[in-house]
């Protein structure tokens, strides 16, 4: 295994505080060491001068079960080429496919691959747009709980909880069936002791009714999106009150940006009027949204930054505050001696670059994250560099 020193760059530790000028050294997979002017010592140097050292990066919203069903990507495009070094497939995989899965496509991955479980046996299959479509709540009898609370304990420590996608039009417009999948998700959740992510939007069943079922450290994902029935916010733009209370009782609120969830006019308001900031960024990367809007986590990152998120910040919620959701931050999150040496390098460009949402709305950012490089388990990767 070789031995690298990283020299010169800023490290943004994953905490949220201030960076440090620090040199971060290397070794056997490990991050050796950390500290001011550190001597090479035989280690390959890595310049990082100019460049943000930070931990890792984790997107907690991805569908990287490629050639399943017509969402997932091929890992390698949303992982080290990107600067993510660790990946969370929410729901891509339901019980019936769940061990594929695992057993094909996580090893051949360099990135850490993680999964939530979808309660629907067949998950994320189809599309509203593709016939014929399967959607995952069209039919009740793919909702049961046994089969999936068996598959969980069949494969611990890689399937980290369960999944649910509440939108009507996946249901077939029938009520019964989401409150079905909502209620599944959470009984297999408290079941397993692990977490539920709800994906809602579009949905016949009520946000408060979705967010008091939740427990702490359940995640609710595309919290920006643009869509008002049971929406974000109320008529004044406002984060409803139920989402405070959500807040204080310790439910994760995601942004899981994908093809039809973030809204600039809604983050706006709630980011920069009324200070309701995600805990996690997330992409929700898939087929649907690779080449637009979402592009990668760092051009996610960069729409943050764009509202006024500082940047310590918007690492912390990349790197240390998904790993906490995923129960993780013992190994991931964090630039700390003696931890697994997963480590992203970023460059902040200058400029003018176009940021677009769902809605085709645009704004316009004078700053952009870029990935540079990426370390996992010690393992150097160079990123893709797209034009800025």
């Amino acid at each position: 295994m070789s031995s690298y020193l990283i020299r010169g760059g800023q490290v943004y530790d994953g905490s949220g505080e201030a960076p440090a000028a620090l040199d971060v050294r290397i070794e056997d997979s490990l991050i050796q060491e950390m500290g001011p002017a550190l001597q090479p010592d035989g280690a390959q140097i890595v310049d990082a001068t100019g460049l943000i050292v930070a931990p890792g990066l984790i997107d907690l919203h991805s569908h990287v079960f490629s050639e399943m069903g017509l969402y997932s990507i091929d890992f390698a495009d949303a992982g080290l080429k990107r600067g993510v070094t660790t990946l969370l497939d929410t729901g891509s995989a339901g019980a019936l496919a769940y061990p594929v899965f695992h057993h094909y496509i996580i090893p051949r991955a360099t990135e850490d691959i993680f999964a939530l479980l979808n309660i629907s046996q067949i998950g994320v299959c189809g599309h509203p747009d593709v016939d014929p479509f399967l959607g995952d709540l069209h039919e009740i009898r793919y909702l049961h709980v046994p089969s999936a609370v068996e598959c969980i304990r069949k494969f611990p420590g890689r399937i980290l909880g369960t999944k649910v996608r509440l939108t009507s039009v996946l249901a077939e417009g029938r009520t019964e069936n989401e409150w079905a999948g909502l209620n599944g998700a959470i009984e297999v959740a408290r079941q397993t002791d692990l977490p539920c992510m709800i994906h809602h939007s579009r949905s016949k069943v009520p946000l408060a009714d979705v967010l008091r079922a939740l427990q702490p450290g359940d995640i609710y994902t595309h919290m920006y999106h643009p869509h008002y029935d049971h929406g974000f916010a109320d008529d004044s733009g406002a984060p409803q009150d139920i989402m405070h209370e959500a807040r204080q009782r310790g439910i994760i609120f995601d942004v899981g940006h994908g093809v039809g969830s973030f809204g600039w006019n809604v983050a706006e308001g709630a980011c920069q009027q009324y200070d309701f900031w995600p805990d996690t960024i997330s992409t929700d990367i898939h087929k649907f949204n690779l080449h637009g809007p979402v592009f990668d986590l760092t051009t996610t990152m960069s729409k943050f930054l764009h509202l006024g998120m500082p940047l310590e910040k918007v690492i912390r919620a990349t790197t240390l505050e998904p790993a906490r959701a995923m129960r993780l931050s013992d190994r991931f999150g964090r630039l700390t001696p003696g931890r697994p040496a997963d480590v992203t390098l970023l460059r902040l460009v200058s400029g003018s670059f176009r940021l677009i949402d769902v809605k085709q709305q645009e704004r316009v950012a004078s700053e952009r994250l870029v990935a540079v490089m990426a370390f996992k388990n010690g393992q150097r990767s160079d990123c893709v560099q797209d034009e800025v």
